[in-house]
């Protein structure tokens, strides 16, 4: 039986060696800290399923099912709170796409005013934008407990994490991948995922000189507000003012956004600290777009991270070389995606292919071409 070895304990390397250890491989996952230390836990838990594109509909489709068993599968509740999806926009383009792509791949869609939204929800009556697009499933969930769940039924089907472990080197010979060179030594594999996330890039080469793998900064906020946020409103999406929004449970909020600075970093010298300038934006575009935190609401928590991803914003998962795979750039929908991701890669592993999704589509050759980015509901 061959065994696999799988760089990143992230929820995607731990959804891939979960679906592989499940089907009686061998498998083993380094990581250089803990099970999600890295980007999987610093986002906002979201599970969304309105996307910019069929393929990632498709995979947040396939990933549904998973969802909804995990608490029986891995006896462990992550939280699940179903708030739906409004993006807004004053300007019809990309609510547009948002709206056709999602008919097309039948998801259960609704166009609105803002009259309508006022209407429906009257919480809503400051929102600026002029018309809005929603989609009623989806929500967030705790991530932390995803990654417990995952962690320990990764190890129960006869997985195994190694922590404290950084991969330095790829070992190749005669052409194929064999092995990686670590702080623990060379360890030796039959197959190997590289699933390090924002450090993907360090052991992945892709063809040419160019960079194809980038990641951006964001921040996320929690509130209390003077006037509590409603549970009842959705996951409110400004596209123009690249601010978020959404409930958080006893009266507070999440917030979040690029604002117009969605730029990757260089991550040599990149510091995961926050910014009492980015904050003061944030929530004064947040105020601007939906006009629920108020002026100035008691800031609970504030954190950074990273959106691993590519030039076109779409992940690559592909065979990269002879015996090494590479999954990761996935730009933010990393932690939606991963039950998909970890059942497409088991079929690419184990049978060089997969019936589950058109795996030409995120190969990266097609980021040779220098294509702009195809998906735009990112956030």
């Amino acid at each position: 039986m061959k065994n696999i070895l799988i760089i990143g304990a992230g929820v995607i390397g731990l959804s891939c060696g979960y679906q592989l250890a499940k089907r009686g491989y061998q498998v083993q996952i380094i990581e250089k800290d803990r099970p999600g230390a890295g980007q999987s836990t610093k986002t906002g838990g979201g599970i969304r399923y309105c996307h910019g594109t069929t393929e990632n509909i498709i995979l947040s489709s396939l990933s549904k099912e998973f969802w909804k068993r995990f608490s029986t599968e891995f006896d462990i509740d992550t939280g699940y709170q179903e708030t739906g999806h409004l993006f807004l926009s004053s300007k019809t383009e990309q609510l547009e796409t948002l709206f056709s792509v999602g008919i097309k791949n039948s998801l259960e869609l609704k166009e609105f005013n803002q009259n309508n939204i006022k209407s429906i929800w009257p919480e809503l009556s400051a929102v600026k934008a002029k018309f809005g697009v929603y989609c009623s499933i989806g929500g967030y969930l705790n991530h932390q407990k995803v990654i417990n769940g995952l962690s320990n039924g990764f190890k129960r089907v006869g997985g195994k994490i190694i922590n404290g472990v950084r991969v330095t080197e790829l070992y190749i010979n005669k052409g194929k991948v064999e092995g990686v060179y670590s702080t623990a030594g060379l360890i030796l594999s039959d197959q190997i995922l590289n699933c390090s996330g924002a450090d993907v890039e360090e052991l992945t080469k892709l063809k040419g000189n160019t960079k194809y793998f980038r990641s951006r900064h964001h921040e996320l906020i929690v509130i209390d507000p003077k006037s509590p946020i409603s549970d009842k409103i959705p996951w409110l999406i400004d596209l123009e003012r690249q601010v978020h929004l959404r409930p958080n449970g006893n009266g507070q909020a999440l917030i979040g956004g690029f604002l117009g600075k969605d730029e990757g970093v260089d991550l040599e010298k990149y510091s995961p600290s926050t910014s009492k300038e980015w904050l003061a934006r944030v929530l004064k575009a947040a105020q601007q777009a939906f006009g629920l935190s108020g002026t100035r609401p008691k800031v609970l928590r504030h954190w950074s991270g990273l959106y691993p991803g590519t030039e076109d914003y779409f992940p690559v998962m592909e065979e990269t070389n002879p015996g090494f795979y590479t999954i990761a750039g996935f730009s933010g929908t990393g932690l939606m995606h991963a039950p998909a991701v970890g059942e497409i890669i088991s079929d690419l592993v184990i049978k060089g292919n997969t019936d589950i999704i058109n795996i030409k589509k995120f190969h990266s050759k097609r980021l040779y071409d220098k294509k702009v980015k195809i998906e735009t509901s990112g956030f």
